[in-house]
């Protein structure tokens, strides 16, 4: 889109009588039309961490066919079609999307009535929020979006019948009924997913002065950077030792205190985790030091040292599972020993159990 159309749409859109912009459909399309871009920490992905593990959630959750996890993490920019189901597959948060704040876009969502989230991929689609392909809407996402805003938030599928990655709406749709499935949360009644132009309500907000020269100054900007070639997927190393909280996972944990009754219980049973071990394990806690969330460590007193799990950094991956020597760990879903966000110590059972794991 051109400066000049840019620029036009200050003498298109109205001004009410307070100083306030009325946006119109002409800037509203403008809003970050540009797709975001992957960001991958190899050093996160289950696969580079420990090359017998079994994880290939974003291979097979890739339409394109455009992630390549048999000799290293690679994805084929030519093939990638920018659904970033990837990212909301992954339990270890290799992925992330480049230059998205998600609570600053809950932030702007809850101050107005009747919010609608849309994608930028398609300049026809209309939103008070948009981002790139909504594919990244993971479970934790949705609740979020639920928890947060307290009211229902319509989320614009219009043009995803015409779209590439139209294959989404049947993946949120699938998401939403996983959630209702698990928790007593009115899920369904907060987050609707609108496919039909008829059945979206959207309503103009005002905005400030201030507010709408700084949105034409982040458009002027963003389709600037739109003149260049895209970019390759952003690959980088961080730290093997380095410990993360996958965004999922935290958001969960921010999600958490809102909740209560039935619902907190719910979702401490089917999002969180327990950790166990049996007497086959010989202390080397090499599990510590496998974890890529930081979700073990150890306590010692005057004559042992003891294995600690917090539920709140573990996102089931299965990781510690895998690679003791001893299959001495156990993860199961479901945690009922009190606050998640505590250090619990683990103790030795008598009697081996067939190893189990779960990934979120």
């Amino acid at each position: 889109m051109s400066i000049h159309r840019i620029t036009s749409a200050l003498h298109i859109g109205r001004w009410s009588r307070r100083g306030e912009h009325m946006p119109s459909r002409a800037l509203r399309e403008a809003d970050f039309s540009a797709v975001s871009s992957l960001a991958i920490d190899q050093s996160r992905c289950l696969r580079m961490r420990f090359n017998q593990h079994s994880c290939n959630r974003c291979a097979e959750s890739c339409h394109g066919r455009a992630i390549s996890i048999q000799n290293g993490l690679e994805v084929t920019n030519d093939t990638c079609s920018g659904c970033m189901l990837c990212v909301s597959a992954c339990p270890s948060g290799c992925f992330e999307i480049r230059r998205l704040d998600f609570y600053s876009v809950l932030s702007r969502l809850k101050g107005i009535p009747s919010p609608v989230l849309g994608c930028s991929d398609e300049p026809c689609v209309v939103a008070h929020e948009k981002t790139c392909c909504l594919g990244f809407l993971s479970e934790e996402h949705l609740m979020a979006l639920s928890a947060f805003l307290q009211q229902p938030v319509q989320i614009n599928l219009t043009a995803c019948a015409a779209c590439k990655n139209g294959f989404i709406v049947e993946v949120l749709k699938g998401r939403l009924e996983t959630i209702h499935e698990k928790t007593s949360a009115a899920i369904s009644k907060n987050i609707v997913l609108v496919e039909e132009e008829a059945e979206l309500v959207f309503r103009d907000v005002f905005v400030g002065r201030r507010t709408f020269f700084k949105t034409i100054k982040t458009l002027a900007m963003r389709n600037a950077a739109a003149l260049f070639p895209p970019e390759t997927p952003k690959k980088g190393v961080s730290a093997y030792s380095g410990k993360k909280v996958p965004f999922r996972r935290a958001l969960l944990n921010r999600i958490l205190p809102t909740l209560s009754g039935e619902t907190y219980g719910e979702v401490l049973k089917h999002f969180y985790y327990t950790a166990s071990v049996d007497r086959l394990c010989d202390d080397c806690f090499s599990c510590v030091a496998a974890c890529p969330s930081g979700a073990f460590t150890t306590e010692q007193n005057e004559s042992e040292v003891f294995l600690l799990h917090k539920s709140s950094l573990c996102t089931g991956c299965g990781l510690c599972v895998g690679f003791c020597m001893n299959k001495a760990i156990q993860i199961t879903p479901g945690y009922a020993k009190g606050s998640p966000h505590a250090f619990s110590r683990i103790k030795k059972e008598n009697t081996s159990r067939q190893v189990q794991s779960s990934v979120a």
